[in-house]
């Protein structure tokens, strides 16, 4: 069994104990007053010059003593560390539940259980929400560690790349809520044309066992919305690696963007010159060059493509959300225990010591009384 202190720089105050002590041995001791019927029969005596001071009443001592060190080391905070409160650690989870955007917040209730801690976390981008989720259940008590995707969990919306970043010790179990319901939304493509380039908005509307796609209008952009520049040798490949991306159609979420794409070894005085604002988006030069028109497309959709277009109506596969799970490793070693209850114990010493301490003084104080008494009435 050891013993762990939530604020352990608290016990310094251990040195107040010498307070009491220094008035015990300090405090001047008044001379009592004895009757007395004659001096005739007393005889002369030495004064000393130095006294030395004992401890008049140890036990009252002892008792104001104990009574600081006993709330000195409830400031603390101990907590007993015994193989039955481990055992309890590990029983006891703490739980991240963390919800896809649109999700009803009572699923994060049924899928929190009945955890030791829990939270929600809902967040546009899941690499936030995990990272949340991390830091999160790093700050919590030792307990088994775990996190709950809840949602429609479609293909796109997660990957092993991204739970990837929650550490190994933490489990992983999904919640998959009935039906996702239809969602709507505007695909838009940047793609050369005739006259120029336009950027062309279809409808998209995802259902869950299908995806119905129609053409809307296409809108001629300036030649500026996209743009590269490479070394002057390199450049004519860079410019059909442009060509065949706008003919392939790029995936372009915000009309307002613009884009100029620099490969290295262009010169700096053209990339400030061309970029106007633009986003930049730098990159070495492909090889092989039949590869330059794919890395290119990738390089400009990595900036004009918002994360979720990627997901697909149809839903994660059970097979494969049955591999990503995992249940809660061990208790992380070196969680902060949180306070057991254990200080209070102490407390409750300090209460009765102090009730000890107010009937010592009150008995001595009696005591004082009866043989001042007695000493009067021999006198």
């Amino acid at each position: 069994m050891s013993v762990f202190w939530l604020s352990s720089s608290a016990l310094l105050g251990l040195a107040l104990i010498a307070v009491p002590i220094a008035i015990h041995l300090l405090v001047r001791q008044q001379s009592r007053r004895v009757a007395y019927p004659s001096l005739r029969f007393l005889q002369p005596s030495q004064l000393a010059a130095f006294r030395r001071r004992n401890v008049q009443d140890a036990p009252l001592l002892a008792c104001r003593a104990a009574i600081l060190a006993a709330a000195v080391m409830a400031l603390a905070g101990p907590v007993l560390q015994t193989p039955s409160r481990t055992a309890g650690y590990a029983a006891r989870v703490a739980r991240a539940v963390i919800l896809e955007p649109g999700v009803a917040p009572e699923v994060a209730a049924d899928a929190a259980g009945d955890a030791f801690a829990a939270r929600t976390f809902a967040r546009a981008q899941v690499v936030d929400a995990i990272a949340d989720a991390t830091r999160w259940l790093n700050g919590q008590p030792p307990a088994g560690r775990e996190v709950v995707f809840a949602g429609a969990l479609r293909r796109g919306s997660l990957s092993a790349g991204q739970l990837g970043a929650i550490p190994p010790s933490v489990g992983i179990r999904f919640v998959t809520t009935e039906g996702g319901g239809t969602r709507e939304s505007v695909l838009r493509v940047l793609k050369s044309g005739a006259n120029g380039v336009f950027l062309h908005e279809r409808q998209v509307r995802l259902e869950d066992d299908e995806t119905a796609v129609s053409d809307g209008v296409a809108t001629l952009v300036p030649a500026d919305m996209v743009r590269i520049v490479a070394a002057p040798a390199e450049q004519p490949l860079a410019d059909a690696a442009l060509r065949a991306a706008l003919d392939a159609g790029l995936r372009w979420t915000d009309p307002a963007v613009r884009v100029l794409v620099a490969w290295a070894g262009a010169g700096e005085v053209d990339v400030q010159r061309l970029r106007n604002g633009a986003s930049l988006v730098r990159m070495e030069r492909p090889s092989p060059a039949a590869t330059a028109a794919t890395a290119v497309s990738e390089a400009i959709e990595g900036v004009t493509v918002a994360s979720t277009e990627g997901t697909e109506p149809v839903r994660i596969g059970a097979e494969q959300l049955r591999a990503w799970t995992r249940p809660p490793g061990p208790v992380h070693g070196e969680a902060r225990p949180a306070d057991e209850g254990d200080r209070r114990w102490l407390w409750g010493v300090a209460l009765a010591l102090l009730a000890a301490e107010h009937w010592l003084r009150r008995a001595r104080t009696g005591s004082a009384a009866v043989e001042s008494a007695a000493e009067v009435r021999v006198a």
